[in-house]
């Protein structure tokens, strides 16, 4: 409830600046809390840690990703970190996950490119090597913490290297990202920790940049980065970038396919002793014929979790059996990747003995997430941004509907008079629109208050402007409706009310949440509600005593009868306002005008963590992703965007 996260703040108000001032040391320690709990609830999500993990395999790479083993061996750019013994050339031929932590501690470069095939597990690889990590800095004495840097993993996307150094560029992210770089002296401390190369980066996403981009960020990193980093990407993308650039001092490494004994051995895991008859015969498939089509679907993470995940009924996984024999000699790995794939909703909204029913049917399931992904796809993104999510609906609908709510609310303080509605929901609607719809700003978060940041010189200059508009938007509506005298009482409570409000929410806002912030969606919507309503709650008390004191200047009412009335219609109005002003006001338009035309459920942000729930859509920070790839692209081919969804 935004309410409860309003209270919740309040109660913490008086909290000391977090990171003005702070050695590097206790602020590299702070960032490390909030790396650990960010990617071990990724973890616990993506099911990286139970069930057991896949054990996948990597070896170095034989195609041309790098330049020779020895540039990385035998580099003295960085020592080993406490704990770990520098690596060598027999070390770097192959290994198995847990193993990637001694090679990038041990690194002479300090950088490793890892890469592999869509599903291979390239994003649970780095989460894992990011948590092997922070677990070897916290359990090295403590003389030897500040020599280990914190590894954060991060997306490339947003990056362009050819106008942004990586320093900066790494710098700004990490004031986005995490709450502890709040503010002008936190963007100064997280230069700092990058500088002094207390962190290490994994940069995932190189692949999904665009084609021309790619070089260029290798050659930004290879020439700029004085930390250590881990690159991801899929081969193919890689190995065409690096006909341009490379990056240099790096070892290149591949993850590799799930031998079929692998894969059969942990299948065996994974379900009772012994196994059910179909799965007995599944497991003994693999092992006997390694080069059938169902060994090779099964050879990479993907498939295989998703075998593990939706048979979960028993022995119902003869289903697959039953596939790939009556498909006979046609049956290929695509094929029957697609046919798991295609698995993911019924098993994850199936009804199942014993257990309360999905909150929402099949159907609803289907139509929805085809919607979502349809438009991802046409954005060309996997991350869904909630505050993003305005462009899927006309915006005229959303403006109108806030003019008249402002209309009404204007119309209920003037004593029923029509003429002020009709000025004010226009003139809302029209600040409705440029202040919110235009700007497509993103969601704000309140930090703890910082009075010099509230009386610093930017908030300062800006407030004037606030008042400015809130004078006139108010005064001039009051004038126009009941008479001079009352407008211009108003103006003059209106223009105090909105130059504070206007302070504050400068004081009080941080820098928006980003697609790697610990933030989980829907506490990401509840802060930017609270955020709204600690500014309108301002705001409105200040309208209320204008409004009462207008009332009893025009001999409407009593003075005090007046003032009463104004301040608890200020409430209500601040209320309407606080609601209103954030983005969740907006999306909340969105989500109903999808509802109307697309019979999606009206609170879709529910939806979607509903589906988290499911394991059909995870998080990395407030964003949401489909948990594959694979699925988003299959449910967005069977949506067309120019025609509404037909009811069930």
């Amino acid at each position: 409830m935004p309410v409860a996260t309003l209270i919740a703040y309040l109660t913490r108000i008086r909290r000391p600046e977090a990171a003005a001032g702070r050695p590097l040391g206790e602020l590299a320690d702070s960032l490390a809390g909030a790396v650990q709990e960010q990617w071990s609830r990724a973890a616990l999500e993506r099911q990286l840690v139970q069930p057991e993990p896949i054990p996948v395999q990597w070896m170095r790479s034989s195609r041309p990703l790098a330049g020779p083993m020895s540039a990385a061996v035998e580099s003295r750019q960085f020592p080993p970190l406490p704990g770990l013994a520098r690596v060598t050339p027999d070390q770097l031929r192959s290994g198995q996950l847990q193993d990637l932590y001694a090679v990038y501690g041990g690194l002479g470069s300090g950088r490793v490119v890892l890469v592999g095939g869509a599903g291979s597990g390239k994003s649970g690889a780095a989460i894992l090597l990011v948590l092997d990590a922070l677990r070897h800095r916290a359990q090295v004495p403590a003389e030897d913490r500040p020599l280990i840097p914190v590894p954060v993993l991060i997306t490339v996307h947003g990056w362009d290297p050819g106008t942004e150094r990586v320093g900066q560029w790494l710098a700004a992210r990490l004031q986005q990202t995490y709450p502890l770089f709040a503010g002008k002296h936190g963007l100064a401390d997280a230069v700092e920790l990058v500088r002094a190369a207390k962190v290490a980066v994994v940069l995932d996403g190189l692949d999904e940049i665009s084609e021309d981009l790619r070089p260029a960020a290798l050659r930004a990193l290879s020439s700029q980065a004085d930390f250590r980093v881990v690159v991801l990407s899929r081969g193919d993308e890689m190995a065409a970038a690096t006909r341009q650039e490379f990056l240099q001092g790096a070892i290149a490494l591949e993850l590799r396919d799930v031998a079929p004994a692998v894969a059969a051995d942990y299948l065996a895991r994974v379900q009772r002793d012994p196994p059910p008859a179909g799965w007995g015969e599944l497991i003994s498939r693999l092992r006997r014929a390694p080069e059938s089509p169902i060994a090779r679907a099964l050879s990479v993470p993907l498939t295989l979790t998703l075998v593990r995940d939706t048979y979960r009924g028993g022995d119902d996984v003869g289903e697959l059996l039953d596939f790939c024999d009556a498909a006979g000699h046609a049956a290929s790995r695509q094929d029957i990747e697609d046919y798991l794939i295609d698995r993911v909703l019924p098993a994850a909204y199936a009804v199942l003995p014993g257990e309360a029913p999905p909150r929402y049917e099949l159907h609803v399931a289907q139509l929805t997430l085809g919607y979502v992904a349809a438009r991802m796809s046409q954005a060309g993104t996997r991350d869904l941004a909630w505050w993003r999510m305005a462009s899927w609906a006309p915006t005229v609908p959303r403006v109108i509907a806030t003019g008249l709510v402002f209309g009404f609310m204007f119309l209920l303080g003037a004593g029923g008079r029509p003429m002020i509605a009709l000025i004010a929901a226009p003139t809302a609607g029209l600040a409705y629109l440029v202040g919110a719809e235009l700007t497509s700003k993103p969601p704000r978060r309140m930090a703890p208050l910082r009075w010099r940041r509230l009386l610093s010189r930017a908030s300062l200059v800006k407030g004037p402007g606030y008042a400015l508009a809130g004078a006139l938007f108010g005064g001039v509506i009051f004038w126009l409706a009941v008479g001079l005298r009352s407008g211009l009482m108003v103006a003059l409570v209106a223009a105090i009310g909105t130059g504070l409000a206007g302070i504050l929410a400068d004081g009080l806002s941080q820098p928006a949440a980003d697609d790697t912030s610990p933030l989980t969606p829907p506490a990401s919507w509840r802060r930017d509600q609270a955020f709204g309503l600690m500014i309108g709650l301002v705001l409105g008390v200040s309208i209320g005593l204008g409004l009462g004191l207008a009332l009893e200047v025009s001999h409407m009412a009593p003075l005090l009868g007046g003032i009463v009335f104004g301040i608890l219609y200020g409430i209500g109005f601040g209320l309407v306002w606080g609601l209103s002003y954030p983005r969740t006001w907006t999306i909340s338009l969105t989500f109903a005008q999808l509802a109307l035309r697309w019979h999606t459920p009206v609170r879709l942000l529910r939806f979607l963590d509903d589906a988290r729930e499911r394991n059909v859509l995870r998080t990395v920070g407030p964003v949401y992703q489909f948990r594959h790839a694979r699925l988003q692209d299959r449910l967005a081919a069977d949506v067309a965007l120019d025609q509404p969804a037909r009811p069930s």
